[in-house]
């Protein structure tokens, strides 16, 4: 599969460049046709079959549940610093967005989508190895003293103790003890990072780099030590003895044995993650999905409507050109799926988002297309130059706008963890296939129909004919009532945190209870909705008649007697109480608000770079503008805060920057043309002429998420309502305070020179 994947992107690759690049229209269509086939046919293979390609979360099929405890009395530190460690060692199994919570004072509790039996192995080592790791000189008669003291003629030195080979390389060497030293020349404290590698013979290692002091260390004892052995030691068992040839200051390896790569690769990930407290596994079991069936059937039912409504939609608009949209919008999904099938990514109600965005701007992408041929057409061109200059001109609108979303998409990526992640793969991958199907797809299309002679003339409905709405002239009305509604709901949000944070972000109840006869999720979360209480989880583990759920603090005994009396046929009992802590820890937060952070800087440099500082500040204060606005209104609507809802924020957060660049790029079109008028009336326009469009566009992704809200339950609602607001908030700012910030920011600079190199007297 791998290789298959590298030739078919090399192939397609070039074919790309060869439909870019070339001049002749015949020889175009064709390449242009050809690559379409080569990157369907990879995303075909990649998804069959369909049942075992895509692999879904714990929220949407369930998985494997580790309840692990800490052996010794840890201290709160050793806890966090144990769930830390944990957390990265699981992350080494890819994007499978597991869940992970510190439990009571001395338990942790890992949950990890989708494992394989030969997988589930793995991971028990992985998350019960200490991975305390030494480095040991050997006795240099280590062998003959051995043999002497099974014969009774020798005694073991009393600063040298007998250690064990490690089973592979046992197998291999055919020693089976060694003599070391009790006391270790140095510890794995000094490990900065570990890998798999290689020998010379292709062979498996797993290579250890060193910090800058542990550098200096392992150099000072090889140099002082060469022609002796040097023991590394991983949980009191020797992997390996070689002996010292030189000095060696950055690295050592660990070699020898018969280990498999994924073996390597295991170690490799426990030595860069070593627990300061040995743990012990306690419990194993098969979960339900946490979103529950009926939950996850509601929402597919509401995400077929929404897709359903939108392509009605696009095809009563734009008639045979919606069309051509819509076979785009297939073929962007198609690719998506296929793309996540290929690479193993996880998908969960967050990577969702991803797909609902990766829609709202595969549409997008068409309606400027569309609505640029209006113009030309209107303009009196003929059909095939408006076709191709609706293209040309869209183009920079549509390439910035995805650059700009998958610059966020790419930081999250690096450095944020679980669902950010699985958001931002899902958001990658669902823009590379959202570029190919707006630039390569739909364009192959109609120049097929041209060729063809199917396509003789455009007819397109029209909801507004020439606006001229002074949108700058509400820009202190427009900026005050934002302020107003910013205020009103960010100051909820910090006066309710303590009630409006979920247990996702502050921990809380952990109950666990058997049953006789299972409550459907639906009937459990009703009846607890009745009481006012909304578990953040509910999961069955039905092989041991389990059900468990998370309520906030001292929920967890009143959610007891709820179910007991609510539902008195499944006989709920045995219950289990427990803290749990948030699976959003510290240094998730901290890594989430560094990744937003960096992905708006990044922002803000790219829209410099392509359009000017005015526009790049405007568009991050709309974007900020619109996030706090759902966070707002979420708070004044008591909507408590989950991890769902960090994936609604995020949607908003790439659909907003989407309007403001398509505004931006009629900006910057006025002024490089040199049209007539003032820097204000070019804002203005721009604003006017892209209102069409945004109407359009947010239209559709208004009816995607009215269908999910209507339609998709209780735990799917919350998230369809904070993109509902987010997408409105984003239409407001996009046309009443983006432009007036850009207005105000070009003022400030008074005199100077006008944006893209037009006079500044002008801009009066």
């Amino acid at each position: 599969m791998l290789l298959w994947s590298f030739v078919t992107a090399l192939f397609f690759l070039i074919a790309l460049i060869w439909y870019f690049t070339s001049t002749e229209e015949r020889v175009r269509r064709w390449v242009g046709l050809l690559s379409i086939v080569m990157l369907l046919a990879n995303a075909g293979i990649s998804l069959f079959p369909l049942d075992k390609s895509i692999r879904l979360g714990l929220d949407l099929k369930g998985g494997t549940a580790f309840l692990l405890e800490l052996e010794g009395q840890p201290s709160p530190g050793a806890l966090q610093q144990a769930t830390a460690v944990i957390r990265k060692r699981v992350d080494k199994f890819g994007l499978s967005e597991p869940i992970i919570q510190p439990v009571g004072r001395n338990r942790i509790s890992v949950q990890i989508p989708g494992l394989a039996e030969a997988e589930k192995n793995s991971a028990r080592q992985q998350l019960s190895k200490v991975a305390k790791l030494e480095f040991k000189l050997v006795h240099p008669q280590s062998g003959q003293l051995l043999a002497e003291v099974q014969t009774g003629q020798g005694r073991i030195p009393p600063d040298y103790e007998v250690l064990s080979f490690a089973p592979e390389e046992a197998k291999a060497s055919g020693l089976r003890q060694i003599l070391v030293k009790r006391r270790a020349e140095m510890g794995g404290k000094y490990v900065r990072r570990a890998f798999r590698g290689f020998d010379e013979v292709g062979r498996p290692t797993v290579v250890i780099e060193f910090s800058d002091e542990g550098s200096r260390r392992f150099g000072a004892i090889t140099s002082g030590n060469i022609g002796k052995q040097l023991a590394i030691v991983l949980d009191g068992e020797v992997k390996s003895a070689p002996v010292i040839q030189s000095a060696i200051f950055r690295s050592a390896v660990i070699s020898g044995g018969n280990m498999s790569p994924k073996e390597a690769e295991d170690l490799a990930s426990v030595l860069e993650n070593p627990l300061e407290m040995p743990v012990k596994l306690l419990e194993e079991r098969g979960i339900d999905p946490s979103l529950g069936r009926d939950s996850i059937l509601s929402g597919a039912r509401a995400a077929w409507v929404a897709l359903a409504l939108v392509v009605l939609f696009m095809v009563a608009y734009y008639r045979a050109a919606g069309l051509v949209a819509v076979l785009a919008l297939a073929v962007n999904l198609f690719l998506l799926f296929g793309f996540l099938a290929q690479f193993h990514f996880t998908l969960t109600l967050p990577g969702l988002a991803g797909v609902i965005l990766t829609i709202g701007m595969a549409v997008d992408a068409n309606v400027l297309v569309y609505e640029r041929m209006r113009d030309e057409l209107d303009a009196g061109k003929p059909l095939r130059q408006a076709v191709t200059v609706g293209f040309e001109r869209a183009f920079s609108a549509i390439f910035d706008s995805n650059v700009t979303v998958i610059l966020v998409a790419v930081i999250l990526m690096w450095l944020g963890s679980g669902p950010l992640q699985g958001f931002a793969v899902t958001l990658v991958l669902g823009i590379v296939a959202n570029l190919f199907a707006a630039l390569v797809v739909t364009r192959n299309a109609f120049e097929w129909l041209l060729a063809s002679g199917w396509l003789q003339r455009l007819s397109m409905m029209r909801i507004l004919t020439r606006p001229s709405f002074p949108f700058l002239a509400w820009r202190r009305t427009a900026s005050w009532l934002a302020l107003a509604l910013l205020a009103a709901g960010m100051a909820t949000f910090f006066l309710r945190s303590d009630k409006l944070l979920g247990v996702d972000f502050v921990g809380g109840d952990s109950l666990t209870v058997s049953y006789q006869q299972a409550a459907s999720i639906q009937e459990v979360r009703a009846a607890l909705a009745e009481a006012g209480i909304h578990p953040s989880m509910v999961q069955y583990a039905r092989e041991y008649r389990q059900l468990s759920l998370q309520t906030r603090y001292g929920e967890g005994e009143r959610a007891l007697q709820i179910l007991q009396n609510k539902l008195p046929t499944a006989r709920f009992a045995n219950a289990r109480l427990d803290s749990v802590g948030p699976v959003v820890g510290e240094e998730l937060k901290g890594r989430a608000l560094l990744a937003l952070s960096l992905g708006l800087v990044a922002i803000l440099l790219y829209v410099t770079i392509r359009y000017e500082w005015s526009f790049a500040a405007a568009a991050a204060l709309g974007q900020l503008h619109d996030v706090f606005l759902a966070v707002g209104f979420m708070a004044i609507l008591g909507q408590e805060f989950t991890m769902p809802l960090v994936g609604a924020f995020l949607t908003i957060l790439g659909y907003s920057i989407n309007e403001k660049i398509v505004i931006s790029d009629r900006v910057r079109e006025a002024a490089r043309l040199r049209q007539a008028g003032t820097f204000a009336e070019h804002v203005n326009s721009g604003v006017n002429l892209t209102l069409a469009r945004t109407l359009i566009t947010g239209g559709t992704v208004l009816l995607a998420t009215l269908s999910m809200l209507m339609l998709g339950g209780p735990v799917i609602s919350p998230f369809a309502l904070a993109i509902l607001i987010g997408v409105l908030g984003g239409m407001f700012s996009s046309h009443f305070l983006t432009p007036g910030l850009m207005y105000w920011l070009h003022e400030l600079r008074g005199k100077g020179p006008h944006p893209l190199g037009r006079p500044a007297a002008q801009s009066a």
